[in-house]
C-alpha cells in the first residue's frame, strides 16, 4: 500500500506553501491545457496521464509457491495539433516500467521505456462523412471482444492502421487494414509484428433495431501459413434508454474459416449478457448474466483446427479478473452485482463458473497462449470457480483510485493437468490525468 501512496506525494508539485486564494484550484488538481490555454495557439493540444498500480499473484502457472508482487508505473504524454477544421496531427508518447518484478518472468505486457504509443495523421471533419487516418493509433470496436487496446496491461495494444471511415454516427462502416505493434522492452522504437496482419471491415448501425445498435464484421487475419475469416455480428442495447426500463442486453456471435498453420480452420463463438439496473433504488444496483462459449479441438487428428481465434480482444474485461482464461476453448457463466454507494464510487461483485469446451484441448489464458495442455486419458473439464470484487473512485475530474481482488478456485481440469494451485490476484491503483 504504500508504494501508490508514495507516487502520489511525488506527483504532488513543489513550492512554496502559501495557501491558494478562496476558489482557486489546486495545482494538482489542474491540467496542462489549463496552464498553456494563454501561452500557446488554440488548434495547440496538449495532455498527459500518469498512473501507477501495485499488484500481486499467487500461483503463477498453477504451481503451488510461485508467486509474485511488484508496480507498476505508466506516464503518458499526448500532443494534438488541429490547424483545419478537416486536419488532426496526434502523437502519444509512453514510459512504462516494472519494479520488484522476480526475474525471468516475460516483460513485454510491463515494460517498455520511452515509446511512441500512437502517432498519426487523421484527414476530415470530425462530424463530417469521411475521414481516413494513417499512422499508429487504437483500434477499438464493439465490446472489444475481437478487437480492442488492452489498456489494463501497463503496455497496451496499438496497431500500424490505414483506416478508412464512411457514414454517420448512426450508420458508418470502417475500413482498415493493420499490422499489430509488438511491444519489445529493448528496442528504442517498436515495430509492428512481422506476418501478423488484421484486415476488416466494421460496421454500426443504430436506426435498424429500436434502441439498439447492430455491428456487423468481418475480420481476416493473415501470418505465416494462416489465413482466418471472422465473420460477426454484435447486437447491443443503448444506454438511457427510458423505453428499456432499466433493461440491458449484448449478443455476439463469430463463426470462423479459413487456414490454421496449414491446417483447415472451422470454429465458433458466442456470448450473450443482460441486465437489469433499478434506478428508483438507492445506490442503483444493478444484477447481470453472462454466458460465454468458445470452440475448441476435440479431434487433433482430423487435420482440421476447430481453436477459436479470439484475435486481439481485450479478454481481460470479460473472463475473471484473474486472467486464466481467453475466449477460446472454453465455457463461462458469470453473474453479476454492481452499484453506485455514492457519486464517483463504483462496486462490482462477479462470480464465474469456467470449465474447457473440450478435455482434449489446451486451456488458453487471455493473450491466447496455451498454459496448461492435458495428459493422456484425462477427461475432467472443470477449470474452477472464480470470485471477483473491484472498486473505482473518480476522486475528482483529474484523479481515479481503487483495487480489487480476484480468487481463482481450481477444478479438477488444473488438479489433474497442472500443479492445481488456485490463484489469488489483488491490486490498487490510483491515476492522475494533466
Amino acid at each position: 500500500m504504500r508504494t501508490p501512496l508514495l507516487c502520489l506525494m511525488l506527483l504532488a508539485p513543489a513550492g512554496a506553501a502559501e495557501p491558494a486564494p478562496a476558489g482557486a484550484v489546486k495545482p494538482w488538481d489542474t491540467t496542462i491545457a489549463k496552464q498553456t490555454r494563454e501561452r500557446l495557439p488554440s488548434w495547440i493540444r496538449l495532455s498527459g496521464e500518469f498512473r501507477t498500480r501495485v499488484e500481486g499473484r499467487t500461483g503463477f502457472n498453477f504451481q503451488p509457491g510461485n508467486d509474485d508482487a511488484y508496480g507498476l508505473f505508466r506516464i503518458r504524454v499526448n500532443v494534438s495539433l488541429l490547424p483545419a477544421s478537416w486536419l488532426e496531427v496526434y502523437f502519444q508518447g509512453q514510459d512504462a516500467r516494472v519494479a520488484g518484478i522476480d526475474a525471468g518472468r516475460p516483460l513485454g505486457i510491463f515494460k517498455n521505456p520511452a515509446d511512441i504509443r500512437q502517432a498519426y495523421v487523421r484527414l476530415g471533419r470530425g462530424d463530417g462523412p469521411v475521414k481516413l487516418t494513417v499512422g499508429r493509433q487504437l483500434l477499438n470496436y464493439g465490446a472489444q471482444r475481437m478487437l480492442g487496446p488492452l489498456d489494463w496491461t501497463n503496455n497496451s495494444r496499438t496497431w500500424d492502421t490505414v483506416k478508412l471511415e464512411l457514414g454517420r454516427p448512426h450508420a458508418k462502416v470502417d475500413l482498415f487494414a493493420s499490422a499489430v505493434v509488438e511491444n519489445d522492452p529493448t528496442r528504442r522504437i517498436d515495430h509492428s509484428r512481422r506476418g501478423y496482419n488484421i484486415h476488416g471491415a466494421y460496421g454500426s448501425f443504430s436506426r435498424v433495431v429500436p434502441n439498439a445498435v447492430v455491428e456487423p464484421y468481418l475480420l481476416y487475419r493473415t501470418g505465416g501459413q494462416s489465413g482466418v475469416a471472422s465473420a460477426g455480428l454484435r447486437l447491443a442495447s443503448l444506454p438511457g434508454k427510458a423505453a428499456l426500463r432499466g433493461y440491458d442486453y449484448q449478443l455476439e456471435a463469430v463463426r470462423q474459416s479459413g487456414r490454421y498453420a496449414g491446417l483447415a480452420h472451422r470454429a465458433w463463438s458466442l456470448s450473450v449478457l443482460g441486465g437489469k439496473t433499478m434506478t428508483s433504488r438507492r445506490w442503483s444496483p444493478r444484477v447481470s448474466a453472462e454466458y460465454s462459449a468458445a470452440s475448441g479441438d476435440a479431434d487433433p487428428g482430423d487435420r482440421t483446427h476447430r481453436t477459436f481465434d479470439h484475435l486481439l480482444g481485450t479478454n481481460h474485461l470479460f473472463y475473471g479478473l484473474v486472467d486464466a482464461v481467453g475466449w477460446q476453448n472454453m465455457r463461462n457463466v458469470r453473474l453479476g452485482f454492481d452499484a453506485r454507494p455514492r457519486k464517483g464510487v463504483q462496486f462490482a461483485a462477479d462470480y464465474h463458473w469456467l470449465w474447457v469446451g473440450t478435455a482434449r484441448d489446451a486451456l488458453y489464458d487471455v493473450a491466447g497462449r496455451a498454459t496448461v495442455r492435458p495428459r493422456a486419458g484425462q477427461t475432467a473439464r472443470s477449470i474452477g470457480t472464480e470470485l471477483d470484487f473491484t472498486v473505482g473512485w473518480s476522486v475528482t475530474p483529474q484523479w481515479k483510485a481503487g483495487g480489487g481482488v480476484g480468487r481463482l478456485f481450481a477444478g479438477e481440469f488444473l488438479k489433474r493437468n497442472a500443479g492445481g494451485a488456485s490463484q489469488l490476484f489483488p491490486f490498487v491503483f490510483a491515476q492522475y490525468s494533466f
